[in-house]
């Protein structure tokens, strides 16, 4: 990887569906060269993969929170991740040191919708929540 992947990387990380032509101009390469470069980086796995931003409170999402769960027994924390972070409420689960075991965060449309949530998964643990005021 050299310093034109790593602009091309840059620009593709602030919009990831800048053409190769806008790109190229920038790098001083042509559209079909930055398309190779970028496949050589799919294919390398350095870029996994392209992600969507979206504007949730148009999509009826009030209320997001992270979760910080402190598993009751060990035993049960790769069964409590596998089943969290396939609920749809769940936009991200992961698994981290300290005495707490999982960090959550979760979308929803009302608080409502979070306490279900944490009824849901107080089976595995106690969880300890932080509603997101501000992103």
């Amino acid at each position: 990887m050299d310093a034109i992947d790593t602009r091309i990387i840059e620009m593709l990380n602030k919009n990831a569906r800048e053409s190769f032509a806008n790109i190229g101009k920038s790098v001083e390469l042509s559209a079909p060269a930055v398309g190779n470069r970028v496949k050589h980086l799919e294919e390398k796995g350095i870029i996994r993969g392209y992600s969507l931003l979206l504007n949730h409170e148009k999509l009826g999402i009030n209320t997001k929170a992270y979760i910080i769960l402190k598993i009751h027994q060990s035993s049960t924390l790769r069964t409590a991740y596998n089943q969290i972070r396939c609920l749809p409420e769940v936009q991200r689960c992961d698994r981290i040191t300290g005495e707490d075991s999982l960090c959550i965060l979760g979308y929803f449309r009302d608080n409502k919708d979070l306490v279900n949530l944490l009824e849901r998964i107080s089976q595995y643990g106690v969880p300890n929540t932080s509603i997101i005021l501000e992103s």
